[in-house]
């Protein structure tokens, strides 16, 4: 907790308001990647949970990483490979944060409480559960993350109002991301390190099934959010990048934290459940990572210019069918 309550003292440090006020400018890219990532696409871990994996605590795992904010350091540091608008993503990153906190907790329990009653049976669970006894309370979440992201992320933004740190910010923002980048290492370091020997016993097939869903389900993200961006939000090509890889991403750090606050008891073998919440992360990193390089060898104009060709196309095939349909009636009128 440590840990990622210190990567959010650095988010703060690194928001600058002046960057904020740009990014209002793209309001409706902003507005819609805030819904995406609040809202919209948290509604796939209901779904997850009911998949009837061999080992049940995946399913959960995959709920409650799903139901997560979009990522903390990641999606700005590709949305910069990839020729975005970092701001934007910097803007919804730290603003879904703060509104995960009251949404994602709502998520979570929905998914908890059907993960409950189909899991009663583990050997893991106590007879509490069986009873119905254990109940899933958000305050305590929503208290633990308004600790664990509100406060640090306020204090990180206060500090940078004295002008020595503000100066640090800003001359060592690499070293900054590059600590982050170690804190959250050292996170996932932890975890894998104390279940050990859950992860011994876990099959390989599972392991392939974590693959390959943490695979089609930001595969469907990214369709989503780029056909939106593309056919619905009418916005400059550096912002629809950002958009589509910040709104694409979840958040490890938060979805650790909420996994260490659920009862033990309700949850089986946490060390069972971080393994879908880990390699999300790392084929989610990975597939973007390709997409902010081919969005990076392609630039903005040309991109658009691909657009406008397309749209063009389009316009062409009508003006065609137009014709043909013109032409057909002619003759008809001639035959008459």
């Amino acid at each position: 907790k440590l840990f990622i309550a210190f990567i959010f003292v650095m988010s703060g440090m690194k928001l600058k308001t002046s960057e904020m006020k740009h990014a209002l400018k793209c309001w409706k890219a902003a507005l819609f990647g805030i819904v995406s990532i609040v809202f919209v696409t948290p509604c796939i871990s209901l779904a997850l949970v009911r998949i009837r994996f061999a080992v049940p605590e995946l399913a959960i795992g995959f709920a409650i990483f799903f139901a997560q904010a979009t990522s903390l350091s990641s999606g700005q540091i590709l949305t910069a490979e990839a020729k975005g608008t970092v701001s934007l993503a910097l803007l919804l990153t730290v603003v879904t944060n703060i509104i995960s906190v009251f949404t994602m907790p709502i998520f979570v329990s929905s998914s908890l409480e059907y993960y409950l009653a189909k899991n009663y049976d583990l050997s893991n669970l106590t007879e509490s559960v069986n009873s119905g006894q254990i109940q899933v309370d958000l305050l305590p979440i929503i208290l633990e993350l308004l600790f664990t992201i509100l406060l640090p992320l306020g204090i990180g933004k206060l500090l940078c109002l004295v002008a020595v740190v503000r100066a640090f910010a800003e001359n060592f923002g690499n070293s900054m991301k590059m600590i982050a980048a170690f804190f959250l290492a050292a996170i996932v370091w932890m975890k894998v390190s104390s279940s050990a020997d859950d992860l011994n016993s876990l099959d390989l097939l599972s392991i392939f099934a974590c693959f390959a869903t943490g695979f089609l389900v930001h595969v469907v993200y990214l369709l989503f959010n780029y056909s939106t961006m593309t056919y619905v939000i009418d916005s400059e090509q550096s912002d629809k990048r950002a958009i589509v890889i910040v709104s694409s991403q979840k958040t490890l750090p938060v979805a650790i934290t909420v996994l260490d606050i659920l009862p033990p008891e309700a949850i089986g073998s946490r060390g069972l459940a971080i393994v879908p919440i880990i390699i999300c992360q790392f084929v989610q990193i990975v597939m973007d990572a390709y997409v902010a390089a081919v969005w990076a060898s392609i630039p903005h104009e040309l991109d658009s210019t691909k657009e406008n060709i397309a749209h063009v196309e389009d316009i062409r095939a009508d003006n065609e069918a137009s014709s043909l349909s013109g032409a057909a009636t002619q003759g008809e009128i001639t035959r008459t």
